[in-house]
Order: structure tokens, then C-alpha cells, then sequence
């Protein structure tokens, strides 16, 4: 169907960003050594919300373009067309297109009538030209299809939205993972791998990188059950290849695995490609093409796809950024299979709840709450008499983005703690947002507030322990909103005395004492000793339903930013003395909040997260 309308403008909603420190220096100061009154520069800044990707970079003509869509800004005429490489949309019609009415999904669109040439496929916003992401740049060719598509999902790290900065964590569609990975753009700038680097011709917006802090692997399944007859008569090639890479002279390296599993799971034999040395790379930064070929084993029914980053051993050590690279990953048989699907959203277990109390705390690992080295009796006992998330994971290096990364769903490119200049600059919408859409009610309540909305630092009160200030629509220059939303943690108490007067969502900070950044672990645990009961016995707690979450921003710098979670709820609703081994962010708790609370998402970071599906009855 041909596409046609006037020009209105073309508008890519875009990242800003903000200054940070050179690319060489990633990861080298510790948590405790960056002051929590750092100031920034005060630029607005946005983050990406919504994504486009596809499984492949070359259709044979009349093959189907299978692309998957996500957005925070659904509409029934969102749309996806199709143009030939130069052209631009709302200049000309579109070649071939579709309507995206959902916030994620997919659409198959024909290649039929395509000549073979550079195609790229645009996602836009209700009926218009507004660009809702990055588009998608493929090729067609006149050659048929032979054997298999890439049966990799994601191999590009197209899916999802990267780091802004690309310091930090995110979350990565398609891939089961451990550590903290994380996909950077080509525009991050910063001494990453730009868009003139060496890499692949066909490189889309985004590659995959090892991430902020030690080694970190990303593995997938895929099922080749239905090629089993050619398979097993010994004839079925496979073909594995990737883009991979380095920065400078640093060795880091990332190596890709396949490993082929009869029906039972039984090792059949593997394949590899990598790793990229830096010698390869003449010390350059840059991503080289690797590529392996072999014969499936017979009995092969399903293939393991790993992709290990390892970091320089001595940057490991001293918690710095894993620079290993990879992108375009591919792996084809020489027999048909189907194409896999694209990634979707993991669907949500989580009850629904009449309230949600949420609190971040600083600076400490795992095992200092919750393991055999507890220094926090309180809390640890919490803990073993609800859940305990053994796996969960801060986003990055200082405090505030992982504030930030809760409330907002991106660290919006923060590497630092942005007090005062900051307030008022993420042009945004956050939690508090998404409650008031929906009609529920939100307050923040910090301790030593004083008065509403004071965003004077004063003792161990610290204005960023509340995220919402940093938002244009609370802390900008209109503070109504602020005054009303933003309160001293007295006012909580009082506002616990009823149900009607507790609000849907509750994010509440001791002061920065109390939450163990300038004082002992003990002195905290006393505090939620003395205080957490008021939560706990109150009406909304004891007569509805209410969820509360207690997690840390980040690490002592020296844990591989394991930190400790515990979660418990009004009675019977989570599982009682239960350690959940699945691995979790604090993307994964925001989506949480989000599925308990019917809200809603705000990037693909939270999209996309898993969220904590296990700790239900």
C-alpha cells in the first residue's frame, strides 16, 4: 500500500547529553570518592523511549521483513513504512507500511515489490512524521534465500534502548544474562566506537559492550528442531560470524560460542569465533569481522549461542569498565528454519496493589545486609523472613543515576551526582507521572526535609535522595507540583494514620545517615528499626494490599555491584524465607512497581526488564 501525505517535519527524539569525564577514566573513581554536592551542567536532557529493530540486514526479494516495535508513546496510527535509502519520509510516500497500534509488538512487511538496493524502515509517531527511534537500515538482494535467516535475536543490540552515556547497565531484549552488559550507541562519543571506526558497513545505531564493571556473558537458545531429518542425515552446515572488538590498546576481549544440544540437552560439539586482540586492532579502537564454519552435528536439535566479554584483568580488579565489543552477530544453517521470533516484553506475574512503598539505600554489597557478614541484624532478619534477591544488580558508578534509573527508567547519561545543578533538567516523565495518569496518588518524603520541597542541602539532608527533583515538571522553575508532592518524612507518619490518606506509591528516604551513606551500616539498621513497624502497621498495610521494596543504589565499589533487595508484602502475597537466584536491576524493579501499580512503562530499559515474577505464592 502506498503511503502518502505532505511534509510535516521530520523530529527523531534524541538523547541529550551530558558533559562527562574523558573515556580513559571510565570506572576509576570509586562510589565513596564522588562528592554528593558535584554540581553538573544544567542542560535538559531526554532519553529514548521507544525502539525499532529487525532480525536480519539483508532480505532476498520477496522475503518478509519481520520488525519488532516498542514504545512509551503508543497510538493506534503509529505506523512503520518502508523507504529506499536518501529518501525522506513525508517527502515521498512510503514503499511499504503498516499501523503499530500496540505499545510492543511486531510486523511482518514484504519485500515483493523492492528492487534490490538499501532500504531503511522508519517508526513514526500517530499518523504523522514525528520519528519515534533510530530506523533501520537493510538490504535487498536479487539472490533467493538460501538455508536459514539469522536465527541470533537481537545480534545487533538494535532491541531496546542503549545507555545513554554508555556507562552503565541496560537492558538487553532477547538475552539471558550475567553480569552487567550493556549496549552503547555509535553517538555516545566519548572513545567508543563511533560510526568512522572500524566495523561493520551495516552497523545500525547500537553495539553491544561489556559494561561498567567486570566480566559479564549474554546467551540465548534457539530451537532447530524443525530442520531435524536434514540434520540428522549429515548434510547441514552453519555459518557463525560476528563483528568484534576493542578499545585502544586495553585487552579486553569478547568470544562467541555455539554449542549444539540433542534432544536432552547432551553437548553435541561447538563452534567460536573471537577473540579480537588488540593486536589484531593495531591497538585502535574498532570492531573486526570473525567467522566460523562447520557441520552441524547430527542429533542437534536446539543450538546455545554465549557471547563472553572479558575485561583487562587489572581494570577487573580496580571495578573499571569492561571494554569488549561485539556487534552483527549472526548464525545461519544451511537448511531452512524458521525465523524466531522477536523480542517481547517478558509478561508480568506480578499481583496487582492498592499501595507500593519503595526506599533506596547507599553504598553497600550483599553479603554487609543480607549474607554470612551482615552488620544489619534488622534488616537481615527482614530479609530471611521474606524475600531476598541474591542477584540483583546497581546500574552504575555514583549514587544518583541509579536514583534516576528507578524514577525514570534511564540514567539519562548522568555519570555523576548532579546537586544543585541539576534539579529541574530531565525533560521526562517519571514514576510520579505515570501514577497521576492513571488516576492514583504519589508522594516523595525525605528525612530532615524541613519544609516541602527544600532543595537546600543541610547536615545530612540531601535534596537528591528524592529523584523527582531532577525532573523539569517537579523541580523546574514552577514548584507547586514540588510543594505538594515532594514532603519531610514526618508528613508520612501522619499520612499512614489512614488508608485514604496513604498515597498508591510511596518513595520515602532516611537521611543520608540513616540511609548508610555517611554513617555506619548499624546506624541505619536502627533506624529502619525503629521506624519500618510504622509501615507495617499501618491501615493500608494491614487492611489492603501493599508491596514494599527496599534495595541499595550501588555496591561498596568492590562487589561487582551486587547489592542487596528484600521485598515483603501484606500477608500471604510473596513467598515467606525465600532467596530468589533469578538476576535482577533496578530496571526489573521498576517494572514492578509499574505492573503493581497498572502504570505503564517509560523506556524499553523498563519495558523490557523481567520483573519479579518468582517471589509470588
Amino acid at each position: 500500500m502506498f503511503r502518502s501525505r505532505l511534509f510535516q517535519g521530520l523530529v527523531l527524539i534524541l538523547p541529550g547529553l551530558v558533559p562527562v569525564a574523558a573515556h580513559a577514566q571510565r570506572g576509576a573513581a570509586s562510589a565513596a570518592a564522588v562528592p554528593r554536592t558535584a554540581n553538573a551542567a544544567a542542560a535538559l536532557v531526554t532519553t529514548p523511549n521507544s525502539m525499532l529493530c529487525a532480525g536480519q540486514t539483508a532480505y532476498a526479494q520477496g522475503q518478509t521483513v519481520l520488525v519488532s516495535y516498542a514504545t512509551a508513546r503508543a497510538a493506534a496510527k503509529n505506523w512503520i513504512g518502508i523507504y529506499s535509502e536518501g529518501q525522506t519520509p513525508g517527502n515521498v510516500g512510503s514503499l511499504v507500511w503498516s499501523y503499530t497500534p500496540k505499545a510492543a509488538g511486531s510486523v511482518a512487511l514484504s519485500t515483493s515489490a523492492l528492487s534490490p538496493g538499501r532500504y531503511v524502515a522508519y517508526y513514526m509517531y500517530d499518523n504523522g512524521y514525528t520519528q519515534l527511534a533510530n530506523p533501520v537500515r537493510f538490504d535487498v538482494t536479487a539472490s533467493p534465500a538460501a538455508g536459514s535467516p539469522n536465527l541470533i535475536v537481537n545480534g545487533g543490540g538494535e532491541c531496546g534502548n542503549a545507555s545513554v552515556s554508555g556507562y552503565d547497565g541496560a537492558t538487553i531484549p532477547g538475552w539471558q544474562i550475567t553480569g552487567l552488559p550493556s549496549v552503547v550507541g555509535y553517538d555516545a562519543g566519548q572513545g567508543f566506537p563511533s560510526p568512522s571506526t572500524a566495523g561493520p558497513d551495516l552497523r545500525g545505531s547500537q553495539f553491544f559492550s561489556g559494561g561498567p564493571v567486570g566480566n559479564s556473558t549474554l546467551q540465548q537458545g534457539i530451537d532447530v528442531s524443525t530442520a531435524a531429518a536434514a540434520i540428522d542425515g549429515g548434510n547441514v552446515d552453519y555459518e557463525l560470524s560476528g563483528w568484534l572488538g576493542g578499545y585502544s590498546s586495553e585487552t579486553s576481549w569478547t568470544i562467541v560460542t555455539t554449542t549444539f544440544l540433542n534432544a536432552r540437552g547432551a553437548q553435541l560439539g561447538t563452534g567460536k569465533v573471537g577473540p579480537v586482540s588488540a593486536a589484531d586492532r593495531q591497538n585502535t579502537t574498532g570492531l573486526l569481522e570473525r567467522a566460523s564454519r562447520g557441520r552441524v552435528p547430527a542429533g542437534t536439535r536446539s543450538i546455545s549461542v554465549t557471547m563472553e566479554f572479558v575485561g583487562e584483568s587489572a581494570r577487573n580488579l580496580r571495578n573499571q569498565y569492561n571494554d569488549s565489543y561485539a556487534d552483527n552477530l549472526s548464525l545461519t544453517l544451511s537448511t531452512p528454519v524458521p525465523a524466531p521470533a522477536v523480542p517481547a516484553p517478558v509478561a508480568s506475574a506480578v499481583p496487582s496493589f492498592d499501595h507500593v512503598f519503595f526506599v533506596i539505600l547507599e553504598n553497600v554489597r550483599y553479603d554487609a545486609i543480607i549474607g554470612s557478614s551482615s552488620r544489619a541484624p534488622y534488616l537481615r532478619d527482614l530479609a530471611n523472613a521474606n524475600v531476598a534477591l541474591s542477584q540483583s544488580y546497581g546500574l552504575i558508578h555514583p549514587s544518583d543515576p541509579n536514583y534516576m534509573a528507578v524514577a525514570g527508567g534511564s540514567t539519562f547519561g548522568h555519570q555523576d551526582n548532579p546537586m544543585p545543578g541539576g534539579i529541574g533538567t530531565i525533560g521526562a516523565p517519571h514514576l510520579g507521572d505515570l501514577v497521576e495518569g492513571v488516576g492514583k496518588s504519589w508522594r516523595g518524603y525525605i528525612e530532615d526535609m524541613g519544609t516541602p520541597c527544600n532543595l537546600t542541602k543541610n547536615g545530612h539532608y540531601d535534596p537528591d535522595n528524592l529523584p523527582f527533583l531532577f525532573f523539569q515538571n517537579i523541580g523546574g522553575p514552577d514548584r507547586t507540583r514540588c510543594k505538594e508532592r515532594i514532603q519531610p518524612i514526618t508528613q508520612l507518619w501522619e499520612d499512614l494514620k489512614s488508608a485514604a490518606t496513604t498515597p498508591n506509591f510511596v518513595w520515602f528516604e532516611p537521611n543520608s545517615c540513616n540511609t548508610m551513606h555517611d554513617c555506619a551500616i548499624a546506624t541505619g539498621d536502627a533506624w529502619f528499626k525503629s521506624n519500618l513497624p510504622k509501615i507495617l502497621t499501618s491501615p493500608a498495610w494491614t487492611s489492603q494490599r501493599s508491596l514494599l521494596v527496599i534495595t541499595f543504589d550501588e555496591d561498596d565499589n568492590f562487589a561487582g555491584q551486587s547489592i542487596p533487595t528484600i521485598v515483603l508484602a501484606s500477608p500471604g502475597i510473596t513467598k515467606t524465607g525465600y532467596k530468589s537466584q533469578v538476576r535482577y536491576t533496578h530496571y526489573s524493579v521498576l517494572r514492578t512497581i509499574e505492573s503493581a501499580l497498572a502504570l505503564g512503562n517509560m523506556t524499553q530499559n523498563d519495558q523490557f526488564a523481567t520483573p519479579l515474577n518468582d517471589i509470588w505464592r
